[in-house]
């Protein structure tokens, strides 16, 4: 009975802490305070002290283990916050050094809504060490990390915990004039030992708002909105080593470069920035993971520019909820992306190829109003590209990429205090064909869509609707191209519902989708529906590797936050789904069930299963007829260690079986973090992978009936990600990343495709009784690897010096032997660059 009564309390207690709107009053100080982190000035002995923190994990609405203090005061530029974070225990505070942005250890932070709109809000976080993160946090669509404020921070170890003392400038948020404002605010704290995070605010798991549930910050009054201007000039310099090639005068060796340019940030009103590049370099301190994609579709690779990582959650427009990242309207990478054509290099030459198109310069505007609207415009011009050909000591040109400029233009507006979200998006690519080579790419292509967003009660129900239109012109080859495309294949004979046409000079499309369901509480549910016609085209400045579907589906999670027992927490989800073509013809039927769940001792377990029954593919054979597929049943498991701890792993597992023994594949990885001291940390992730399929597309052979020709493959692939982060200061890292990356495939039992439909897989194929082509046997072997010492010097100014190193080899024999592969890769001649990099600030 007793047990019934303290219980009753406590959720009594906690639904009295979440109803309740806490208010902080601040005041106007005259004398700005030293930011050292020791919190002794006169203004902060007369401010007004705030406690009272509520934990959020993992006991929603108990009392914290650690009690948190904050104060606020203002200035006519600043705001300042000394935040004290009082510790029974101080010695067993986790103070580590780490770069901007992947602070580690204890923290605070405080996230201010001052646009007052309960929608948007920044956030400035730092660890015990001094390390700093701030992101820009968006309702609904969450936090975009690429934010980088110009903001001021120090902490200091004292015997009662750690303190924290912060300077923020008005440029650095985003308010209108007037006399008194409301900003909304929370006050956050993360006990590290006890993966405790606490809350000024209470803050319920059960709804779905965040930014909304915000406290006030009351009594800043006659400030005014300060406009920012910020111009980053830069300088680069570039050696590159290699092996040197006999008679190619393109590989002497040795090759430098030298180059200049500005980066700037203008505040065009209090809402609005323009953001500009000039012969912007995109160097990447890491490169992209190697890969082997015997598919038909591009590989998808994140973006990691800062230009363009900067302020890219308003440019983003994904298809539906199903593959944000792989279905969207803009998708940055297609700018400076490597060029479309290559030169096909004849007996007695030797070409040197542009790795990249070089952007010539690039602009963006975008902000949200206090009314509530998002906006956002891009413009980018990129140069016109040559490989250089030497044909006996004659130089030639010759064009692989034409001058090309790209639009984005994207409004979104806020309605009914958020819960109705308007907008829309449109982007625009235009080619200039100068050259014959460019015929086969469309002169310009131009996408546009339209977005609804409508939410219920404290937005715990929703629906979202989109549309999108696609339209492209070019010459009749290039329309050629663009049908008989990955993404559409008209010339598939048995499709009835399309035809290719080869006098065509323009291509057009649509698409939509709508999804809807509840998002809050324990239990979640969410429908989904989408579709494309096959003219739809987003891949001149978007990403959307098919067309031609209808997808519907259904999504539905339990969600436990509440710990009992042994167990944290824990979550299990499940779905059904189905894909259509638009000639109604069913492509695929699926299910997917995941789960998770953490112990008390904060090890987690996950695993999840997938099952594709059988369907038809009308890409497997690439332009030929559909052909039935077996089904295939997926699993995956993972179990993970404590995190907390110097020392924690993670080992996952994935197998993969196809119906009538199609195909099997197992998949092994270990994901090994060692911390041992404030200022390192080494991890290593291993894995290895073996694949056998029977049905792998090898070629088509031309004639009056074509004939496709398929085989076995065995694929074997083992790899080690390996990473060491030193933190020297906050503001000073030294970093290593290391990818050796080993690839084979070993093609056998070639055969043809005659009964494409058969019921029974092994029907559907003659087995060749000689190959009487090329063997398509090979091995693929890489090593990348990038050392770089970043030094923040003064506020947003860096300087870089970075060594990167790569070695391939490429081979015919398919036959998987790790220890050759390993000797052979570190026998082959290396690529060395060394850079250097400088730039330096002018705030304004």
């Amino acid at each position: 009975m007793m047990k019934f009564y303290y219980t009753s309390l406590f959720f009594l207690f906690s639904l009295l802490a979440f109803s309740q709107t806490k208010t902080y009053t601040t005041s106007r100080t005259q004398q700005a305070p030293e930011i050292d982190g020791q919190l002794t000035d006169d203004c902060w002995q007369n401010a007004g002290w705030e406690s009272d923190f509520v934990q959020f994990e993992p006991n929603q609405g108990a009392a914290p283990s650690q009690q948190t203090q904050f104060a606020i005061v203002y200035d006519d530029n600043n705001l300042y916050i000394a935040i004290k974070a009082l510790d029974s225990e101080p010695d067993k505070i986790v103070r580590r050094v780490s770069r901007r942005d992947v602070a580690d250890g204890d923290a605070v932070a405080i996230v201010i809504d001052s646009y007052e709109d309960k929608m948007t809000a920044f956030a400035f976080l730092v660890s015990a060490a001094g390390s700093k993160t701030d992101w820009r946090q968006t309702e609904g669509n969450g936090e975009d990390n690429s934010w980088d404020p110009i903001w001021e921070v120090r902490t200091s170890l004292q015997p009662d915990g750690w303190y924290a003392e912060m300077r923020i400038p008005y440029s650095q948020l985003r308010f209108g004039k007037k006399v008194r404002y409301r900003w909304g605010l929370e006050v956050m704290r993360h006990v590290y030992r006890h993966q405790e995070r606490s809350f000024w605010q209470p803050i319920d798991k059960a709804s779905a708002k965040f930014i909304g549930d915000f406290g006030t910050l009351e009594g800043i009054c006659n400030i005014y909105p300060k406009k920012d201007i910020e111009i980053v000039p830069f300088a680069l310099s570039q050696l590159t080593l290699s092996e040197k090639e006999t008679g190619n005068p393109f590989a002497t060796g040795t090759r430098t470069k030298a180059s200049m340019g500005v980066d700037g940030k203008i505040s065009l009103t209090n809402d609005i920035t323009l953001n500009f590049t000039i012969n912007p370099d995109f160097g990447q301190v890491e490169a992209d993971p190697s890969v082997v994609n015997l598919t038909n579709f591009e590989t998808y690779f994140n973006e990691k520019r800062p230009f363009f990582v900067e302020g890219s959650n308003i440019y983003h427009y994904p298809f539906d909820l199903t593959n944000n990242e792989q279905n969207k309207l803009f998708y940055s990478r297609r700018l400076g992306r490597e060029p479309h054509l290559n030169y096909d290099t004849k007996d007695g030459e030797y070409v040197r190829e542009p790795g990249r198109t070089t952007i010539l310069g690039a602009v963006k505007v975008s902000g949200k109003t206090r009314k509530g609207t998002s906006i956002g415009i891009l413009n980018a011009v990129t140069q016109k590209m040559s490989s250089e050909i030497d044909r006996d000591g004659e130089r030639l040109k010759y064009a692989v990429e034409p001058t090309s400029n790209y639009f984005v233009g994207r409004l979104e507006q806020d309605l009914d205090s958020g819960n109705l979200i308007v907008g829309g998006m449109i982007t625009a690519t235009n080619r200039k064909i100068d050259e014959q080579q460019f015929e086969v790419l469309p002169g310009s292509a131009y996408t546009a869509g339209m977005n609804l967003t409508k939410y219920w009660k404290d937005k715990s129900y929703f629906i979202t609707a989109r549309t999108f239109f696609s339209h492209l012109r070019g010459s009749q080859e290039a329309m050629v191209q663009l049908q008989k495309s990955s993404a559409r294949y008209y010339q598939r004979p048995d499709a009835k519902h399309l035809e290719l046409d080869a006098e065509r000079t323009s291509l057009s499309g649509f698409g939509g989708s709508v999804s809807g369901g509840k998002v809050s509480g324990h239990f979640n549910v969410l429908g989904f529906s989408s579709w494309s016609s096959p003219g739809l085209e987003f891949n001149d400045i978007g990403f959307k590797p098919n067309a031609d579907m209808f997808m519907n589906g259904v999504w539905a999670e339990w969600n436990e936050w509440r710990p009992g027992g042994i167990v944290n927490k824990y979550r299990f989800n499940g779905s059904l789904y189905n894909i259509r073509d638009f000639s109604g013809t069913s492509l695929v039927w699926g299910n997917e069930a995941y789960g998770h769940i953490q112990f008390t001792n904060y090890y987690d377990i996950a695993g999840g299963l997938n099952i594709n029954h059988p369907g038809l593919s009308n890409s497997m054979l690439r332009g030929g007829p559909a052909i039935k597929t077996p089904g295939v049943i997926n699993s995956w498991f993972s179990v993970e260690s404590d995190s907390r701890k110097k020392l924690s792993m993670e080992y996952d597992m994935s197998f993969s079986h196809g119906y009538e023994n199609s195909r099997r594949s197992i998949s092994y990885g270990l994901d090994i973090t060692y911390k041992p001291s404030d200022r390192l940390a080494l991890s290593l992730y291993p894995q290895y992978v073996k694949s056998t399929g029977h049905q792998q597309y090898v070629r088509t052979v031309s004639g009056e009936n074509p004939t496709y020709v398929l085989s076995s493959i065995n694929q074997n692939i083992a790899s080690v990600s390996v990473r060491i982060n030193y933190g020297i200061t906050p503001d000073m890292s030294l970093q290593w990343y290391a990818l050796p990356y080993l690839f084979s495939g070993d093609y056998y039992g070639f055969k043809t495709v005659t009964r494409p439909r058969a019921d029974k897989f092994n029907d559907r194929f003659t087995a060749m009784d000689t190959y009487d082509y090329d063997n398509p046997d090979f091995h693929f072997l890489q090593f990348r690897s990038n050392l770089v010492y970043r030094w923040e010097y003064k506020p947003g100014s860096v300087l870089y010096l970075v060594w990167s190193q790569g070695r391939t080899v490429q081979g015919e024999d398919g036959a998987f032997r790790f220890k050759d592969y390993v000797c052979d890769l570190f026998k082959a001649a290396p690529q060395n660059d060394f850079l250097i990099k400088i730039s330096y600030a002018w705030i304004f």
